[in-house]
């Protein structure tokens, strides 16, 4: 897909397959090619690891990256996770420079809006950090709110946070544009090439064995998003990551009195979201929900967003429903990722877990992970993010889900 043709369409590459019983070395192995692993491949060869393999089970983006509505926010609960996303925001907006990419990027904005008192105070919190770290996000009542948004029914809301900096680009257009840089500067995107075994060498290297061949590599680099965990249990490392399968409704082009650009607005209540995707109307919830691969959903989900969608649009009951985009989250226990070096396995490194937010932050960790893995050292201090602060039970919990 050219940029700034139909975004929606997902530019599958062809895959280089290793040449079976011939084992090739490399500096670097990345497992797993969504926008997070495509991020650090891209940014490891910009600060001069050229030989570097992407190792993908399936197609590039086809996990998690491929349900993304490409969102980015700066409105967050945590200090890391806004820095994240500021830096991200700057890479993105020159990203048509970096790699010839357009990504589409438009500000229409988030806002997030509570109806108790405790989720209220709790933003209100929120909007008080970011303020310090110059975000430019407002807080605002229900009926400022209203006069802004009169589609929206406002009732019972008793404000939130609205920030018009955030917005959306083009998920495709950010991963290939990491995968083609990638490959010009001589990376190996290897698709359909899964991963069955990682095995340590006396001499300090990894050997992966593959569906077509066995690799060495000095250094590996776990980026399988929900799978991660899965791809951990192959070094005997336990990664603490589970799937939790989320569902979007998308409607046919739909206007009625909404406009064209909306913020998405996340009522962090009853978790009901709304906003737009191209032309048409998104609506989702985020109920509890076991961990599991499968893209299973209660038989009435549908039937309750929609209850939720028409008590707050009204003119939503007009529209027609055209798809559904369902994915995993990958949920670490504090819903921060894992990024680093794993203890004890010296040139294993996990790069997972981020809970939803892997496009938005997926810039800065790639530029991140690149100072981890040239320097030893990182320009924002990423160390809370080790996947050893799960030993003791004390980590922040990022509480901005969508």
């Amino acid at each position: 897909m050219i940029a700034g043709q139909n975004s929606e369409l997902v530019c599958y590459y062809t895959a280089k397959s290793l040449e079976v019983d011939v084992r090739q070395n490399y500096s670097v192995a990345i497992i797993g090619c969504g926008v997070i692993g495509a991020s650090i491949a891209f940014h490891l060869a910009e600060s001069g690891i050229k030989d570097i393999a992407v190792l993908e089970g399936s197609k590039a983006g086809s996990g998690s990256t491929a349900s993304s509505l490409g969102g980015f926010r700066s409105q967050f609960s945590n200090e890391l996770s806004i820095k994240l996303s500021q830096r991200s925001v700057k890479i993105i907006e020159k990203f048509e420079q970096l790699t010839g990419y357009d990504p589409l990027v438009r500000h229409d904005g988030y806002a997030f809006v509570a109806s108790s008192e405790s989720s209220y105070e709790r933003l209100r919190g929120d909007w008080m950090l970011q303020r310090s770290l110059g975000v430019p996000v407002e807080l605002v009542d229900g009926n400022q709110l209203q006069k802004r948004y009169s589609f929206y029914r406002f009732e019972k809301i008793l404000g939130g946070t609205l920030c018009m900096a955030d917005g959306h680009a083009s998920t495709m257009a950010i991963l290939q544009g990491y995968i083609s840089s990638a490959k010009r500067q001589g990376v190996e995107i290897h698709e359909d090439t899964e991963v069955t075994a990682i095995e340590k060498e006396s001499k300090g290297t990894f050997s992966l064995r593959t569906t077509h061949g066995h690799i060495n590599s000095e250094v590996v680099v776990i980026a399988a998003g929900a799978y991660s965990g899965r791809v951990g249990n192959l070094a005997s490392v336990k990664i603490p990551i589970e799937p939790y399968p989320r569902k979007v409704l998308v409607t046919h082009s739909f206007s009625d009195g909404i406009p064209d650009h909306i913020p998405l607005i996340i009522d962090v209540d009853s978790t009901f979201s709304f906003g737009r995707e191209g032309r048409g109307l998104i609506f989702a919830t985020n109920p509890p929900t076991p961990p599991s691969f499968k893209l299973d959903f209660s038989p009435d989900y549908e039937d309750e967003v929609m209850r939720l969608a028409i008590t707050r649009v009204p003119a939503a009951g007009r529209s027609s429903l055209s798809h559904a985009v369902a994915g995993l989250y990958e949920m670490t226990p504090d819903a921060n990722p894992i990024v680093g070096e794993v203890p004890g396995n010296e040139g294993l490194y996990c790069c997972a877990g981020f809970a939803g937010h892997g496009f938005m932050h997926a810039p800065a960790i790639g530029e991140l992970f690149a100072e981890l893995l040239t320097k030893g050292k990182t320009s924002i201090d990423i160390s809370s993010y080790g996947i050893e602060r799960f030993a003791t039970p004390s980590s922040e919990k990022e509480m901005t889900i969508v």
